[in-house]
C-alpha cells in the first residue's frame, strides 16, 4: 500500500491541462489531452512473479482516466495465476485479466476476442515473443505500444569514493533478472574496478540466489571500463542510452543537467535501481537496447491523446486566404484546398 501511494503521487505529476490560445485576428486555436478508451497491461511470468509491474501498469492508466483495463499474465503451475498478482489487480481494481502469456495474450489482446476487449494500446515488459507480437500488431497499426522493450539493463558511473560492495550488489540485481540481462560498470578508479569483480566472482561462486542466471548475465553481457573522467563516462551513457542509470559520485546532482538518454536516473549512493522499481514512485516500464536516445518510460502521458483544434471567424479565414493560396499552388493543391476557403469568402 504504501510503494501504491507513491506511485500514485508522483504519476499525478503528469497530468497535463488543457491549453488555449485567443488570437485577435478572431482565431482560436487550443490543445486538449484525452485518455485513450482501451488498455491492456502485458505483466510477465515464468521465471518471475512481478506484482509491481502491476502497479507501474495500471496505476498509469487508471489516473489518465482510462475506462477499460485488462491485465494479461500467463498462468503459474496449475493453470493459475499467482495469488500476489491477482490480489494487486483485485486491489486497484481491474475486472478484466487474461490468462495468457506470448504472443497469443498479445493477440488477444491487441485484436479483441469474445471475451477480451481489444485495446488501443498495449504496454508492458516480455520476453521476445511479446516483444515480437507487440511489434507486429502496431506495424499493422492494430494497436498503439510504448515500445519494444527487451532485456533490462544498467549502466553505473562510479567515482574512485564508490562502495565497492553496493556497486557489485547494483550490478548483479539486473544480472539476476535474465540470462539476456546487461550489467555495465563505467569507473574513473582501477582499484573501485578491481573490487568490484572480486566481489561479483564471489557471489556467483558462492551458489546463492540465483546463481546460474547471475552467472550467465555477466558472462555474456556484463562489463567494467576505466574512464578518464566522470564527463567522458557520462558522453559515453548518453551515447549508450541505458534502460536505468546510476551515477555513484560525490555531489551527483551538479552533473543533472549533463545526462540525456536515460530511461530513469538513479542518483547518488542510497538510490538503488530497486527503490525504483518498487517503491519511490517513478515507473520501472522503461525504454531498452538504446531506445532512451529518442523515447521514455511509461507514464500517464503514455495512456494520453493530445489533439489539438482551431475555430475561425470569417475575418480570420479572409486573412489566412492569400498565404493558404501561396502554399497551396506551390503543392500544386490550389483548386480545391485553395478554393476551400475561396469558395467560403465569395
Amino acid at each position: 500500500l504504501k510503494a501504491k501511494k507513491k506511485i500514485e503521487e508522483f504519476h499525478r505529476l503528469q497530468l497535463r491541462d488543457h491549453s488555449e490560445q485567443r488570437r485577435g485576428d478572431g482565431t482560436t486555436l487550443g490543445v486538449r489531452y484525452q485518455p485513450i478508451d482501451s488498455a491492456a497491461v502485458y505483466v510477465p511470468g515464468g521465471k518471475a512473479s512481478y506484482p509491481s509491474s502491476v502497479l507501474m501498469g495500471v496505476l498509469p492508466a487508471l489516473i489518465a482516466g482510462v475506462r477499460q483495463i485488462t491485465l494479461v499474465t500467463p498462468p503459474g503451475p496449475g493453470g493459475r495465476v499467482p495469488d500476489v498478482i491477482g490480489a494487486v489487480a483485485a486491489m486497484l481494481g481491474v475486472t478484466t485479466l487474461v490468462k495468457s502469456g506470448g504472443a497469443q495474450g498479445i493477440a488477444a489482446a491487441g485484436l479483441g476476442t469474445e471475451s477480451v476487449p481489444k485495446a488501443d494500446i498495449i504496454v508492458g515488459p516480455g520476453n521476445i515473443y511479446v516483444t515480437a507480437a507487440k511489434t507486429y500488431l502496431f506495424s499493422l497499426g492494430v494497436v498503439q505500444i510504448d515500445s519494444m522493450a527487451g532485456p533490462s539493463e544498467v549502466l553505473i558511473i562510479a567515482d574512485h569514493r564508490a562502495n565497492p560492495r553496493w556497486v557489485a550488489w547494483d550490478l548483479l540485481s539486473q544480472a539476476e533478472h535474465d540470462e539476456r540481462a546487461v550489467a555495465l560498470l563505467v569507473t574513473t578508479s582501477r582499484e573501485v574496478a578491481l573490487e568490484v569483480r572480486r566481489e561479483i566472482e564471489a557471489d556467483i561462486s558462492s551458489g546463492i540466489g540465483r546463481h546460474a542466471i547471475k552467472r550467465a548475465s555477466i558472462e555474456n553481457n556484463g562489463l567494467i571500463l576505466v574512464a578518464e573522467s566522470i564527463d567522458r563516462a557520462i558522453e559515453f551513457s548518453n551515447r549508450y542510452g541505458p534502460e536505468h542509470m546510476e551515477l555513484m559520485v560525490e555531489d551527483p546532482m551538479a552533473y543533472l543537467d549533463r545526462i540525456r538518454n536515460v530511461g530513469s536516473l538513479f542518483l547518488g549512493d542510497y538510490a538503488p535501481v530497486a527503490v525504483g522499481d518498487y517503491y519511490s514512485g517513478t515507473n520501472h516500464i522503461l525504454p531498452t537496447g538504446g531506445a532512451a536516445r529518442f523515447s521514455s518510460g511509461t507514464g500517464v502521458e503514455t495512456f494520453m491523446r493530445r489533439t489539438t483544434y482551431q475555430h475561425l471567424t470569417r475575418d480570420a479565414l479572409a486573412g489566412a486566404r492569400e498565404p493558404v493560396d501561396l502554399m497551396s499552388s506551390a503543392e500544386g493543391f490550389q483548386d480545391k484546398h485553395g478554393g476551400s476557403i475561396t469558395v467560403r469568402l465569395e
